[in-house]
């Protein structure tokens, strides 16, 4: 009887854990670990800086205004993620409100 007793409290422990849950969009997978990541394509309830490049938008990076040069072509900005910069995307930014999308170039 003791051992049943002990096996309902941890189960009832357990089950009153809290734990984090990150939503996961059908068809828009997130890539990616300690903030940063990517979705092929990005959800219409995505609030957030964004930047699409390659087909992806990556988000949890940094977004630089300025003037870059890079393999010898000019950039107005450039976008840092995950220890790599990239040039000549689009930077975009969502919000709540309208879930617009007010692009920087």
């Amino acid at each position: 009887m003791k051992l049943a007793a002990s096996f309902f409290y941890l189960a009832l422990a357990g089950a009153s854990m809290t734990s984090c849950v990150v939503p996961v969009y059908p068809g828009n997978r997130p890539y990616g670990a300690g903030g940063y990541g990517y979705y092929n394509s990005l959800p219409s309830t995505y609030v957030g800086d964004a930047y699409f490049y390659g087909g992806r938008y990556y988000y949890g990076g940094r977004y630089e205004s300025g003037r870059y040069y890079h393999q010898g072509r000019p950039y107005s900005g450039r976008y840092y993620h995950n220890g790599q910069y990239y040039y000549g995307g689009r930077h975009e930014h969502h919000s709540s409100r309208d879930h617009g999308r007010h692009d920087h170039h």
